[in-house]
């Protein structure tokens, strides 16, 4: 009876582990055609070796964006820029690791699950390469976040271009005409005053609300009495007579 409920047992946590690892080719199998990498580009591993919480699967997230999921018994890898690089998994509490990464350079990452609380915690440590292929060598690669296993510095640069606002384009010039000099002299000419017949000047209408102003005309100088006022000249006619 014993025996038959440690079968059960082991059958159980069997396909619970089954379920739960990544069911893609052995890094062996796989380290032979990798893709190379590029003269401004490296890679990061991410492996975890460890059955030790295999229920536990946190999403594992590079700068803010998901690149993978921490499964017992799996790799998966990541090909970058060179800079540093903040990777993350968060289950009741947070392990984070800040990975310096240079042209060329391949990073190994162990990830693991320390016991907490009430439930696993994650944890990253950066391990040498020797010791990260030689731990990956039975491993299954993971492929569950194809899209962003791969960002060439090219698809970066080219990102602020795309969303560049595209320049407003000049307002066309307007063709005005230009007036020839035989146009202009072709132009009639306005009459001048010397030709305009009399009847044809408007007259203004004369103002009846008020009596015109008579302005009269000064005397010739020849006129003896021309600077003489009017009494002036009365009393010299009295004196006269």
């Amino acid at each position: 009876m014993g025996r038959w409920i440690g079968r059960v047992l082991l059958a159980v946590l069997a396909a619970g582990l089954f379920g739960c690892s990544a069911s893609g080719p052995r890094f062996s199998e796989m380290a032979g055609s990798m893709p190379s990498l590029g003269e401004n580009e490296g890679r990061i591993y991410f492996y975890r070796n460890s059955i030790m919480g295999s229920g536990v699967q946190p999403e594992v997230t590079v700068n803010g964006q998901a690149v993978g999921r921490s499964r017992p018994n799996s790799f998966f890898y990541i090909d970058r820029p060179p800079g540093t690089y903040r990777a993350s998994a968060r289950t009741e509490a947070e392990g984070t690791i800040d990975i310096v990464l240079r042209p060329k350079q391949t990073a190994y990452v162990l990830m693991s699950m320390n016991l907490g609380i009430m439930v696993m915690r994650p944890s990253f440590e950066r391990v040498s390469e020797s010791e990260g292929r030689r731990e990956m060598q039975s491993l299954a690669y993971d492929d569950e976040f194809p899209e962003t296993r791969i960002v060439r510095t090219a698809a970066l640069a080219a990102a602020p271009a795309n969303n560049a606002a595209e320049p407003t384009p000049a307002p066309a010039a307007v063709n005005r005409p230009v007036a020839t000099a035989s146009a202009v002299t072709a132009m009639p000419l306005a009459p001048s005053s010397a030709t305009v017949p009399r009847s044809s000047i408007p007259v203004p209408p004369a103002n009846t609300s008020a009596p015109a102003r008579v302005t009269a005309s000064a005397p010739p100088e020849a006129t003896p009495f021309a600077k003489t006022s009017l009494n002036d000249l009365r009393l010299l006619l009295q004196a006269n007579r």
